[in-house]
């Protein structure tokens, strides 16, 4: 499978999104500092404009600003026992979710006070990895090591719980033990979609019902899906690590659903000119006057997460997050460059 690369994109990187007098284009990367980071998961708080990212390294967490270049760190390696994070998400509240990854522990904060609401934790030798968010608040965690779905919620007087909510194996998920299985997952209206990276397959599952099916992609799969983002009717997955084929290259696949999430076809794949280094986390940030997907941006983590699993330095310096102009869709779902 080759990288797709989006006409539509390239005609807009030599534009703009129509600003305001006197507002400057937002920045193409972002820098994430340390020659160590190895950045994981990623966040935006629309409200502020502010955005989160995770380490692999020590489980630094850093904040930066959709209109700045520069990221700095938010809260030090250590802090609150933190040691690794994977994905992150933040709610209504700004209340940020950060998952542990290979600590099997799942923390909240509050990022008005940088205050540690929760620090919950999943099952032992799991990895939990990414969250999702629905409408009510709730919170839905996948555990790629070990096949189950935690449940997040806040009872009135405040507490936090994290408790075992579906076990995907004994519900029909292709578990392969020992491999990273379910990774991104999203909200999609009333619906969860969510990424297997091993074997490239996207789920669909209800959460009235609990009811798990998998996703028809015309024959094709999504190996290496890792994060996930949604927008009317287009799920985005970054494909980085397992995606692999003669001349494969990392992207963000552009993934366009059915009305039902039963089936979804790729047409398109997002890149950078520079390419993406091992990509992990996406978002998707802002949108058009008349509520149109496009006049946004996609942010994409490069975590070169590769390296480091191989104890090995990074390719490339400084670590980043690459930031593209998403395209313009028509009525009929293709893609059009915005002027």
């Amino acid at each position: 499978m080759r990288l797709l690369v989006s006409a539509a994109v390239a005609a807009l990187a030599a534009t703009s999104l129509a600003l305001a007098p006197g507002e400057a284009a937002p920045p193409d990367r972002y820098v994430v500092p340390g020659d160590r980071a190895f950045p994981t998961g990623l966040a935006v708080d629309s409200a502020s404009g502010h955005f989160y990212v995770g380490s692999a390294e020590g489980g630094t967490l850093y904040r930066g600003h959709l209109s700045e270049p520069a990221v700095e760190v938010w809260s030090p390696a250590g802090q609150d026992g933190r040691t690794f994070t994977s994905g992150m998400n933040i709610d209504s509240a700004g209340r940020l979710f950060a998952g542990g990854g290979e600590t099997a522990t799942l923390r909240i904060y509050d990022t008005k006070s940088k205050v540690l609401l929760a620090r919950l934790k999943g099952r032992a030798g799991g990895f939990v990895n990414d969250i999702a968010l629905d409408a009510d608040g709730t919170a839905y965690v996948t555990d790629s090591f070990k096949p189950q779905i935690y449940r997040v919620t806040q009872a009135p007087g405040g507490r936090w719980t994290m408790r075992p909510w579906l076990d995907v194996e004994a519900a029909g998920v292709d578990w392969i033990h020992g491999q990273h299985n379910l990774n991104g997952i999203v909200s999609a209206g009333s619906r969860l979609l969510a990424v297997q990276s091993n074997t490239g397959q996207l789920w669909r599952i209800d959460p009235a019902t609990r009811e798990i099916a998998e996703v028809d992609l015309g024959g094709g799969r999504l190996p290496g899906g890792d994060g996930l983002a949604w927008r009317d009717g287009h799920l985005y997955v970054s494909q980085g690590g397992l995606f692999e084929g003669p001349g494969a290259q990392s992207r963000v696949a552009v993934v366009e659903m059915s009305q039902d999430l039963a089936r979804g076809r790729v047409v398109d794949g997002l890149a950078p000119p520079e390419g993406l280094l091992h990509p992990s986390a996406v978002a998707l940030t802002g949108r058009a006057a008349d509520g149109t997907a496009a006049a946004g941006r996609v942010l994409v983590v490069n975590s070169q997460f590769n390296r480091w699993s191989a104890g090995l330095p990074p390719t490339s310096l400084p670590f980043t997050v690459s930031s593209m102009l998403l395209p313009t869709r028509s009525p009929d779902g293709a893609a059009r460059s915005s002027r």
